[in-house]
Order: structure tokens, then C-alpha cells, then sequence
């Protein structure tokens, strides 16, 4: 308050208030003259919070869209939800909070919400037992009581698969960030940025982790060990495994700290025959009524120990609500005299139930097709047999090329394609021919140039991505050149000295040549290296790479991905490689650049669409489809068996509902071919003789001596690229009646088979594997390789990797101790593991030599499913 006296003599005072709420004024005194109230209101400081808010209900509206439309297609929640069961789990002790038992998505989500100080959760249970159903159960209750219950402090819950998780490269919260950026590129960007980092950071998403049990057995401990690391103190997470497996982790002290631990429980005959009596059709009540009966008069009958798992009620739900099939004949007990009996019944009309004769509702946004029944389960069945031999649950359409018949037509399909495009360019650029001084040399001669610019450009981002650039490519919008070059450096396989370098000195180098023509020499040569050659380097490297934004969240949304990358090469790469060639041409006064610039650009495009991703899956959908090994329309075949509920999408790969159901279709493939499904092997090495290898075994060794034969077969590849090269050259040339064309092509197949041979017949090589309680030695021709034990952290059979690529033989191998000596480089695998001794194409161990594994090694010994 001020008191001030005015012009006229009389006092008067100002009163003041800033930053409050006022709901009464009132002036208290004798008023003489005016009363003037002045207010002035000013806007509340803007909310931070409320970009990434909106962003967190975008998301979880997103993913409560997803999981609803999962449960409808698993009949998870029509006409109820499943009366899945929990209790505290009896095999492992809970460290957590100690819960009740309990029943219901609503129970389950107070339940978690009520674990104090953190919430963490471990959900167990059998094969088909309902510990999915249960983990989406809570992913939809925790979203409803997020979104429609407005109960904010609720985290959004992230379901994902443990399979995409590499330990060795990134940390949880890493993960958890690419995870979100690629499944969910939409989200409203905060600060100009994609919020998953302070999704994340902030503890706003719950991670919800399945496939656990999954793993290969050596990965098992090295996630949960990552998990509880990037838990921390504080973090809260839900984790799914069977068991037997978790338990096993749990008895070494790896199980996740601070968690507590609930087990579901089969389901309850009468709560089945409540459940299927108000899921079935009305108007077939007296088809379901003798199965409802012995459901609730014998919980010990065949039939009702089945249908004790969500999986089986699933089953025989979608396969007997259509007339003619009968439940009735289930509860003969001639025809299924045992459980196992029923659930193998189920599982084989699963197809059947799956995709009726019916056509869908046209009414429905996306209906599916009519697939004839036979012919889908015998699709199905070829594509699990595949997985189950690669050891794999994840189906991507990208690795269908490593299938055995798309790899036997992958190179005839490569000469065959290259020559029909020459003729097609030969035809096209005749004009250009006939004008040219050099005729068709000049065609010839650009076209070999496009060709080997882009197989340069190739090779350079083989080495930068390995492995990576045979996945599709998830970027391919020229303006997203920054996002593109975030995922170039994420994504990389060199080391960051390299990066700096190439992402520097490369823009530098193509400044520095042009430099160089313009102020030192008129150079032509100095403009096509730089514009055909470097520039589409960098520009290759940089689209090859999937940038954060763009990055697709469905198997389909990868292939449109990948297409649209392939388009981005074309129009982009390709032009610069042949706009180099015309440069160098126009440069230097001649008249044959636009033929140079055309015929660089068409080679240059068919080497660059020839070795894509693209035509590999085009190569595979082809060639099994044309063998009838799956259908024409596959990606949508593989839709419609997801809104089937027979497969589900984890990113962007398809997998089985259930592994079970997976090794189920792959040994009905296996029995129709008259083969097992996955055969023991050799116990010795590939191209061994066994009757050169010798075992010797006492209480204090193990000793495994004999020779092996080589067979090289690695020059092939080159060789092969070497001979398309050529059928290119000799194709557009038109050179095919001269016989010194089949000459040098007949040379190339002739030094691979000399050199095949030679290495075979060479002297066999030593191979020898000790085993003592010190350590383990191997012997490989003049190599020694020697481990002790008190350095080993743990030795398992692993994919061998040799420079960084998959070397498709699997190997045993050692991983060392932080403080332990490091072996010489010739031995290293990758990812902190060494070279011990190789075991041929199978991750399968002799069972003599894995006891004598298990008793040398002890607990540092694991057995691999196959995994890397």
C-alpha cells in the first residue's frame, strides 16, 4: 500500500496485489472521489509437461486400439475374458511384495498397482498355460484405467519380445527408445524431437517383456542381467517365461531382483464349461451340451485335463462353433484316450476352423480372403518347418531367401535377370549406338561402368552396416536427410574413428576433387570420381540406413519401406554414377556423354535392384509360390492368418500364436515328407571321418583326436560375381557366337572347381579338443588355441562370426572373464566371444562330449538352442 498526496491537495492511496486470487475487495475508510479498479490478468506459465502428456495418451490410445484388436482375434475377451487364474508361484520365491491369489484383468492390474515401493512383476507358467493371456489381460486394464478412468499415474504399458533385444549393444533404456521410435514413429514430437527418450527416462512406459524362455540358454542370464541393470533401483517392469526355464535362472541367482513372482494356474473344468456354454452359438446348444456335462461331472476325463490351458479352449472354440464338426466326439474316450491325445486332435483341425469356406463380411475395413483350408495348413506348415529348423520363432519376409530353394535359384535367377536387362538396355540405347563413333563398344563399355560404380557403392555400405544391409531399409525420403544420418551412425559396424572420418573427409574429399578441377587442372577424371564415384558412396550409405521417424511398425510397412528405399537409389544413386560418366565425357569435348550417362545409370540401377532386399523377397515369394510352398498373395496370406489368430505381429516380423503350435505344423510337414523335424548330428565335425577320430575319456580328461577334411567353398561368391559380370558384358556386347566369349566364361567355373578340389585333397587336417579340470585346448591344423578355466565366464555352441559376418557353421566357443588375458584376434567371434573348435551346420552336441562338458566346465557349460 503507498500513500501519496495528489494536485488537490487531498490524499490518497494505491493498493497493489500481484500474483494471488481475490474473491472478496473490500475498501474499509470514508471515500471521497472516485473508486478506480484496475485488473489486469495474465496467462499461467505455459505447462512443460503437457506436449509429452499428449504424446503419453496418444500412445496408449495406440496401443489399446493394438491389444483389443489381438485380444478379438484370440477370442480373449467374447464373450468374457478368459477365467485365467493366478497364485504365488511355489518354484520360485517371490523377493517382492508377497500377493493373494486371484482371478480377472482387474484384479491383476490392482494387483501390480499395488506393489510397493517398486512395481515389478514375473508372470510364470507352462506351455499354453495362459501367462500371455494373463500379461495381455493387464496391458488392456491398465490402458482402460489409463484412458478411460483417468487415472494418470498409471504407465503405459509396452508389450515387447526379449528377441530384439542385443545386450551386448544396447541398454535397456536404449532399447526401450529405438523400440518406441520404430513402432511408434506418429508421436507428436516434444521439442522438436520424438518423445520416447522422455518417455522413457520419465518412467511413463511400463515395460512388458515376453519370450524369455525363448532365448537361447546362454542369452537368458545375459538379459536379465541387462534388465536389472537398467532397472536400477526404481524401475518397474513385468517379465513372462515358462517356468522350468525362469526358475533355472532363479536358482543361480540371476531372476530378476526385487520382484514378485506369480505362476497361473490351469483352468477350472466348470469354469470352462461357464465360459464355452455362453461363447457357443445359440443354435447349437445341444451339439456343445454332452462335452459342458462332462466338463462339470468328470474334471479327470481326457478331455477336461486338455482344456485346462487358454490355448486349448481357444482351440476348440474356433474349431467347433460351424456345423458339421461335433464337439461330442471329443469325450470318446476310444478315439482320445489321454490329454495328449485331445490337444494333438485340436491342434490338427486348428487350419481348418481358422479359414472357413465362408467368404468374410465385405462390410469390414479389412476383410480377409477365402483360403482354401489344405492348402493353407500345408503353407503353414513349410513356414514353421523353416523356423523350426533355423531354430527361430520370428518369420520375416526379408530372410526368406535363406530358404534352400530360393539359395539354389538365387544365382541362375541373378544371370538369367542381368542378361534379359541387357538386352533391354542394348535395345533401348541402339539410337545412342548407332551415333556413337564407337558402336556398340560405347553401350558396352557404360554399362560395365554403372555396374561397377554400384558394386563399389555396395561393398563400401556391406562393410559400414554388415549383417544390417540385408534387412529392409526403413528410410527413403530424401528431405529426412538428418534422421537418415542418426540411424547411419546408430546402425553402424565400424568404429566410430571410422564414421568421423567417412562422414567428414567424404563431403570434404568430393569439395577437394572439384576444387582441384576448377583451380589446378581440367581434369575430367577428377569430376567423375568425385560426382559418379564418392558422392553415391555417401548417399548410399546414408539411405541405406533406417532413420528414426520413418521407421515402419508392421511386416507390411517394412516391405512399402524397402520398395520406396529402392526407388530412392534408383533416382538418386544411379543418376549420379551415370551423370560422373557423362561429366567425364562432355569434359573432355567428345560426343558420347548422354550415352555414357544413360548406360552408367542403367547398370548402375540393375546391380543396385538385383542385390536389394526387394528382389531377394521377390526371388523367394516367387519361387515358393511357383513350388507351392506358400501362395501368390503371401503378405496378405500372412494377414489374414494373424486376424485368424494363428500368428501374431512382434515389430515387424510375424511369429506363431504359440511355439507349440509352431512345432505342431512343422512335424506334420516333417511326417508328410517322411523326415524328422530336427535330426540329431554327426557328434563329430562336418567332412569328418569317423573312423580317424578317436575319444578318449578318464577322470581327468576328455580328449577328442582325429583329422578333417577341407572344402573350400568361399571363392564361389566372387567367382560367381565375376561370371555375371561378364554374361553382362557379353550380353549387351552381342559377343556370344565368338568362342573366346565361352572361353573365358567356362575359366571361371573351371579355377573354382580347381581350387574346390585342390583343397580337398590337400592333407586332412588336425583336429583335436582337450578337456582337463584346468582349462580347454583345441588344436586345428598348426593353430592351438588354449583356455583355462579360471578366466572362462561361460562356453556354449554359437554361430560362428568371422569378421563381423555370419559364417553359417556353428562352433564352440568361450566367453572370458573381464580381467582375463585376450586371445589373439583370429579367434575372436564377436560380441566377447572366442573360437574354440568348429561343429559342423547343427548347434546340436554329441551327448558324449556334452557330459564331458557339463563335468570340466561345471556350471560355466550351457547348451545353446541355436542362437547367436
Amino acid at each position: 500500500m503507498a500513500r501519496q498526496t495528489g494536485s488537490d491537495g487531498r490524499p490518497h492511496s494505491t493498493n497493489i496485489a500481484v500474483d494471488c486470487t481475490a474473491e472478496y475487495l473490500i475498501q474499509i475508510g470514508i471515500l471521497e472521489g472516485d473508486l478506480n479498479l484496475t485488473l489486469r490478468v495474465e496467462p499461467p506459465p505455459p505447462d512443460d509437461d503437457a506436449p509429452l502428456a499428449a504424446a503419453e495418451r496418444r500412445l496408449a490410445r495406440s496401443l489399446l486400439y493394438r491389444w483389443r484388436t489381438e485380444a478379438d482375434a484370440w477370442d480373449m475377451t467374447d464373450p468374457e475374458p478368459l477365467p485365467v487364474r493366478w497364485t504365488p508361484s511355489r518354484q520360485v520365491r517371490s523377493a517382492g511384495e508377497h500377493v493373494p491369489a486371484g482371478s480377472g484383468a482387474d484384479t491383476i492390474a490392482g494387483t501390480f498397482l499395488g506393489l510397493p515401493p517398486r512395481r515389478r512383476l514375473v508372470v510364470l507358467g507352462t506351455a499354453g498355460s495362459g501367462k500371455t493371456v494373463l500379461s495381455v489381460l493387464l496391458t488392456l486394464e491398465l490402458l482402460a484405467r489409463r484412458l478411460t478412468q483417468g487415472e494418470d499415474g498409471v504407465p503405459v504399458p509396452l508389450v515387447l519380445s526379449l528377441e530384439s533385444w542385443d545386450t551386448r549393444r544396447q541398454s535397456l533404456t536404449e532399447w526401450l527408445v529405438d523400440r518406441l521410435r520404430q513402432d511408434h514413429p506418429g508421436l507428436p514430437p516434444v521439442d522438436g524431437v520424438h518423445p520416447a527418450r522422455r518417455l522413457v527416462l520419465e518412467r511413463r512406459v511400463l515395460p512388458v517383456l515376453d519370450g524369455l524362455d525363448e532365448l537361447p540358454e546362454h542369452r537368458r542370464a545375459e538379459v536379465l542381467d541387462a534388465l536389472n541393470a537398467g532397472l536400477g533401483g526404481e524401475g518397474d517392469a513385468v517379465l513372462v517365461s515358462r517356468t522350468d526355464e525362469y526358475a533355472r535362472l532363479d536358482q543361480e541367482g540371476k531372476g530378476l531382483r526385487h520382484a514378485t513372482v506369480i505362476e497361473s494356474l490351469p483352468l477350472r473344468p466348470d469354469e470352462v464349461a461357464n465360459y464355452l456354454r455362453r461363447a457357443r452359438p445359440p443354435a447349437r446348444a445341444a451339439a456343445w451340451a454332452r462335452l459342458l456335462e462332462t466338463l462339470q461331472k468328470e474334471p479327470s476325463a481326457p478331455v477336461a485335463r486338455a482344456l485346462s490351458s487358454p490355448l486349448m479352449v481357444w482351440l476348440v472354440r474356433r474349431s467347433y462353433e460351424r456345423h458339421p464338426a461335433d464337439p461330442r466326439e471329443l469325450v470318446d474316450r476310444e478315439r482320445f484316450p489321454t490329454r495328449d491325445a485331445v490337444e494333438a486332435h485340436l491342434l490338427d483341425r486348428i487350419v481348418p476352423a481358422a479359414f472357413p469356406p465362408l467368404p468374410a463380411n465385405p462390410g469390414r475395413l479389412h476383410p480377409p480372403r477365402t483360403w482354401d483350408a489344405e492348402r493353407a495348413g500345408a503353407w503353414l506348415s513349410y513356414l514353421a518347418l523353416l523356423l523350426s529348423r533355423r531354430e527361430e520363432s520370428e518369420l520375416a519376409w526379408w530372410r526368406l531367401h535363406m530358404a534352400p530353394l530360393p539359395r539354389l535359384l538365387a544365382l541362375p535367377a541373378l544371370l538369367t535377370t542381368g542378361i534379359l536387362l541387357s538386352f533391354v538396355i542394348k535395345a533401348g540405347m541402339s539410337g545412342y549406338a548407332d551415333a556413337s563413333p564407337l558402336g556398340d563398344i560405347s553401350v558396352t563399355y557404360a554399362v560395365t561402368g554403372g555396374v561397377v560404380f554400384a558394386a563399389v557403392a555396395r561393398s563400401v555400405t556391406a562393410s559400414w552396416f554388415g549383417q544390417r544391409l540385408a534387412e529392409p531399409r526403413r528410410s527413403a525420403n530424401p528431405l529426412l536427410f538428418i534422421q537418415a544420418l542418426r540411424s547411419l551412425d546408430r546402425h553402424a559396424r565400424v568404429g566410430p574413428q571410422v564414421r568421423l572420418a567417412a562422414l567428414t573427409g567424404g563431403p570434404v574429399l568430393v569439395v577437394l576433387l572439384l576444387a582441384l578441377y576448377v583451380f589446378v587442372g581440367r581434369d575430367p577424371a577428377l569430376v567423375w570420381f568425385s560426382v559418379g564415384g564418392v558422392l553415391p558412396v555417401l548417399l548410399m550409405i546414408v539411405y541405406a540406413a533406417p532413420a528414426d521417424t520413418v521407421d515402419a511398425a508392421t511386416p507390411d510397412e517394412l516391405l512399402r519401406g524397402e520398395q520406396s528405399a529402392l526407388i530412392t537409389t534408383v533416382t538418386l544413386v544411379a543418376p549420379l554414377i551415370g551423370a560422373g560418366a557423362g561429366a567425364f565425357f562432355w569434359l573432355n569435348g567428345g560426343s558420347g556423354g548422354w550415352e555414357a550417362a544413360v548406360g552408367s545409370w542403367a547398370g548402375a540401377s540393375a546391380m543396385l535392384v538385383l542385390l536389394s532386399p526387394w528382389s531377394r523377397w521377390t526371388l523367394a515369394r516367387c519361387s515358393l509360390a511357383a513350388t507351392g510352398r506358400a501362395p501368390w498373395p503371401l503378405m496378405a496370406f500372412l494377414r489374414d492368418a494373424r486376424t485368424a489368430g494363428l500368428l501374431q505381429v512382434s515389430g515387424g516380423t510375424y511369429r506363431f500364436r504359440n511355439r507349440r503350435l509352431q512345432e505342431h505344423l512343422a512335424g506334420q510337414r516333417a511326417e508328410e515328407r517322411g523326415t524328422a523335424a530336427s535330426s540329431e548330428p554327426a557328434p563329430l565335425p562336418a567332412l569328418a571321418d569317423s573312423r580317424r577320430f578317436t575319444v578318449e575319456r578318464t577322470a581327468d580328461h576328455y580328449r577328442l583326436r582325429g583329422r578333417s577334411r577341407r572344402l573350400p567353398l568361399a571363392h564361389w561368391t566372387a567367382l560367381g560375381t565375376i561370371m555375371g559380370f561378364f554374361v553382362v558384358r557379353f550380353s549387351v556386347s552381342g559377343q556370344w557366337q565368338d568362342p573366346a566369349t565361352w572361353l573365358v566364361l567356362l575359366f571361371w567355373p573351371f579355377v573354382g572347381a580347381l581350387i574346390t578340389v585342390a583343397g580337398f585333397l590337400m592333407p586332412r587336417r588336425r583336429m583335436e579338443l582337450e578337456l582337463t579340470r584346468d582349462g580347454v585346448t583345441s588344436v586345428i591344423g598348426r593353430g592351438r588355441r588354449s583356455y583355462e578355466w579360471r578366466h572362462v565366464e561361460e562356453i556354449t555352441v554359437r554361430r560362428a562370426i568371422v569378421r563381423g559376418r555370419d559364417a553359417r557353421f556353428y562352433a564352440l566357443q568361450v566367453r572370458l572373464l573381464a580381467d582375463a588375458p585376450r586371445p589373439p584376434r583370429r579367434s575372436r567371434m564377436g560380441e566377447g566371444w572366442f573360437f574354440v573348435l568348429p561343429l559342423g551346420l547343427s548347434s546340436r552336441v554329441d551327448p558324449q562330449l556334452a557330459a564331458a562338458l557339463a563335468d570340466f566346465a561345471g556350471p560355466r557349460w550351457t547348451s545353446s538352442s541355436g542362437g547367436r
